[in-house]
């Protein structure tokens, strides 16, 4: 029977070994030893390393790949779930103490620093801390690895002859003037299923409480809501929707590389950018898997390859993605304890409360909105204190 041995070898003093690891593979007498050398005397990254993600895998079809080719002793295990069951999932699995996922990745910010401030996750020094901006990382526990704006969808053919909407102003001018033309006609994320699309409305109204008169358009117009950016585009696409507001943008500039029918806007006044944010969980069954992936994330070459997804590159010795206006009015989402205010229940329910007043159609009667897929726009209870 074949046996495999791994052997961590300490370097004699004043040896040359190189940092990186070296993997040697001998095999004698049917004995098969797999023999790490390490400058630094770290333990190889080997095993299964699961990772529940809210990022549809094609995203990060391209790391993923180049990670497996550098890592081959690493079975990569990658589950793509809805935001709010990958929370629910890793809370879930470490309360009971059962095996999960080693790695969480969500677009949902909040939620992420939820479970890092209630002790899901567990800290790590990345060597690639420092080239990271202040905003992306909080207590070595959640680290920021996309930088993706929020974006508007339009569908070109509907637009052919009339002008665009160039900001969140003249996008809320169009709505209250023209109701009746985007009648059914616009989506947006339904804030009360989707925890991503929540938590765009929200930074929406931190950066200009007007805002409150856009959604008040939306809401004139009898919006159709969504819990997926790719829903989305394909209704545009189609013509069967005008609009599609607050749209992960690496999906929407992907799909007008190759749509013609559909079309990006960009707004001119600002645009949010938000991040898919990693943790280690703090059971994980495999943490140097975890961090050797969370690292090839954060380098150079993983940041440069997921700018070919169109996310904008976090480090700055990594050129922008293509196309992307460099005046652009950029603010991005901070990672950190302030995201946790918008999930506390009062400010939940005092949102919820003006938002379904702000969901009526010209003639001043409520409409509830049409959520795509089913589903009921419930609030859901947190306690956001800090710890």
């Amino acid at each position: 029977m074949e046996r495999i041995m791994n052997v961590k070898v300490r370097p004699a003093k004043g040896a040359f070994l190189p940092v990186i690891l070296i993997l040697a593979a001998v095999s004698v007498a049917g004995l098969s030893v797999m023999v790490w050398l390490s400058s630094k005397d770290e333990a190889p990254a080997s095993g299964a390393l699961v990772i529940y993600s809210s990022t549809d895998e094609d995203q990060f079809a391209s790391v993923l790949a180049e990670f497996r080719r550098r890592n081959p002793a690493v079975r990569v295990i990658y589950k793509s779930l809805p935001a709010r069951e990958v929370y629910d999932r890793t809370r879930q699995e470490i309360d009971r103490s059962e095996a999960g996922a080693d790695l969480v990745i969500s677009s949902s910010m909040d939620l992420q620093i939820k479970l890092v401030n209630d002790r899901y996750a567990q800290p790590y020094s990345s060597p690639h801390r420092a080239q990271l901006p202040n905003w992306a990382v909080w207590k070595n526990e959640a680290f920021a690895v996309t930088s993706e704006p929020i974006v508007i969808g339009y569908n070109k053919r509907a637009f052919a002859s009339a002008g665009l909407p160039a900001g969140h102003d003249d996008l809320a001018a169009l709505l209250h003037a023209q109701p009746s033309r985007f009648r059914d006609r616009i989506g947006l994320y339904d804030p009360g299923l989707s925890p991503t699309g929540y938590m765009y409305i929200r930074q929406d109204l931190h950066v200009d409480r007007d805002n409150w008169d856009l959604i008040g358009g939306i809401g004139r117009a009898g919006p159709r809501l969504f819990t997926s950016t790719k829903e989305m585009i394909e209704r545009v696409s189609s013509g069967d929707l005008l609009l599609a507001y607050n749209i992960i943008g690496s999906y929407a500039l992907q799909r007008a590389k190759a749509d013609p029918d559909f079309g990006v806007i960009v707004p001119n006044d600002y645009v949010l950018v938000g991040s898919r944010v990693a943790l280690i969980t703090r059971l994980a069954p495999n943490p140097a898997a975890a961090q050797r992936f969370l690292d090839f994330i954060l380098s150079s070459e993983g940041q440069r390859l997921l700018s070919l997804n169109n996310m904008i590159p976090l480090r700055s010795d990594v050129p922008p993605m293509e196309n992307w206006p460099a005046s652009v009015n950029q603010r991005a989402i901070h990672v950190g304890p302030a995201l946790m205010a918008d999930l506390d229940q009062v400010n939940r329910d005092r949102f919820f409360l003006k938002w379904k007043s702000s969901m009526a159609r010209a003639s001043g009667g409520p409409v509830p909105p049409k959520t795509m897929g089913g589903g009921t726009n419930e609030t859901v209870s947190f306690n956001a204190s800090v710890s």
